[in-house]
């Protein structure tokens, strides 16, 4: 087991470190980056299933039903990061098994995995620290795509809520009364004056 100065040692050096320099080192280290998967661009490795990937993809897609590009897009950073724990998940599997098959390790399985997660360098810190890039960029993308629902949500209501208010304050169907012309009222004779006898009629009062 390494001593506490030897640990102290390599994560200093580790911190000096600023990766290859040379040609070949950048090309050695693009090619790890590939070959894991972890870190750069994504790709489903040659390995690994495109159907089991595919199935994946359909899943999230059918939960959150993108819209647009944006939503597309988010939904697919999701989609790659479920892929990638699913990856971490299997590699520190086999990197928990090499540790306890390890001839080198502790008898003790709990001491042999204790040493190989504390091991400066070792895969199950690196992989540790992939699983939470990747939780992190999910929940980042989770996080946006529902941000953009309610900021979408947000404006159709107040479209909905201006269609109803014109709706609401339309003029009702039918004929215009303010353009047609005002009519005068005319007194009607007729129907003030009583009805009188012949003789009622010859009297000189009421002939007026």
């Amino acid at each position: 087991m390494s001593s506490a100065a030897q640990i102290a040692a390599n994560r200093l050096n580790a911190a000096r470190s600023t990766g290859p320099t040379s040609p070949e080192g950048k090309a050695a280290s693009s090619r790890n980056a590939a070959r894991h998967g972890l870190a750069g661009r994504f790709a489903v490795l040659p390995h690994e299933s495109t159907e089991d990937y595919e199935a994946l993809a359909a899943a999230l897609a059918a939960e959150h039903q993108p819209e647009g590009d944006s939503e597309t897009f988010l939904v697919e950073r999701m989609i790659q990061a479920r892929w990638k724990l699913q990856r971490i998940e299997r590699l520190e599997a086999q990197a928990i098994e090499q540790a306890l098959t390890d001839p080198a390790a502790p008898a003790d399985p709990d001491a042999a995995l204790l040493e190989a997660m504390v091991k400066p360098g070792g895969p199950l810190s690196k992989l540790a620290r992939y699983a939470a890039e990747a939780e992190r960029a999910y929940t980042r993308a989770l996080r946006e795509l529902r941000a953009a629902r309610a900021h979408n949500g947000r404006a159709e209501s107040k479209a909905m809520a201006a269609a109803l208010k014109a709706l609401v304050y339309a003029p009702p169907p039918g004929p215009d009364l303010r353009s047609q012309p005002a009519r005068r009222n005319e007194p009607n004779w007729a129907s003030q004056r009583p009805n009188l006898t012949p003789e009622e009629l010859a009297h000189p009062a009421l002939r007026l």
